[in-house]
């Protein structure tokens, strides 16, 4: 597919529909973030920084905000689906409580792989007696954009750096899924719970 292609589907409302669910569902349940997706997109046009990148970023923020409302209404399922989370643990969610106090709302900004979104709005939820909606939504804009919109970028770059090499489109999408999934193998066997189960804070 040619990078004209790529940039067309890029504005697609489709690919803007499919990336607000994915942060939809990374903010919530599912633990892959939306800059794999993103990450090849933006390989193969700069376009992804517009249209997809900002429906991934708006998908977190509703998701933060999905989770904060389920999670007063009910907590245990909340606590089951971080529970299920690879790379969390008590360890993970101890860590996000830790960091809150110290930071305040700069907790929230993450440059780079860290603890997931859903793991610092349960901990702000716990310690902060009932925030209003646009707290936890200005919040998780914050992380959001820290946590996503470098590597989106970085990837952009490399991908306009790189064309001149007119490298074989087929061979950077299996590069380029390896080493997500050996990025994904070896985070979450560093960080996989030890000890104790997780449980709620």
């Amino acid at each position: 597919m040619s990078d004209p292609e790529l940039a067309v589907l890029a504005s697609s409302w489709w690919i803007a529909v499919l990336f607000f669910a994915w942060g939809i569902a990374e903010a919530t349940i599912q633990p892959i973030v939306p800059d794999v997706g993103l990450g090849f997109l933006a390989l193969a046009t700069p376009a992804a920084l517009g249209l997809p990148l900002a429906a991934a970023m708006a998908g977190g923020v509703l998701g933060a905000v999905l989770l904060a409302e389920l999670w007063w209404r009910r907590p245990d399922v909340v606590d089951r689906v971080l529970s299920l989370q690879p790379g969390l643990g008590a360890a993970g969610m101890d860590d996000a409580r830790r960091r809150l106090p110290k930071r305040g709302w700069a907790a929230f900004a993450q440059l780079g792989p860290g603890l997931p979104l859903k793991a610092y709005v349960v901990a702000y939820l716990r310690d902060v007696t009932r925030p209003g909606l646009g707290t936890i939504a200005g919040l998780a804009a914050v992380n959001r954009f820290t946590r996503i919109a470098p590597v989106v970028a970085a990837f952009a770059v490399v991908g306009v750096l790189a064309r001149p090499l007119e490298v074989d489109r087929f061979a950077v999408a299996m590069v380029y899924l390896s080493g997500w999934t050996i990025f994904y193998a070896a985070f979450w066997w560093v960080r996989r719970p030890r000890g104790r189960p997780w449980e709620p804070l």
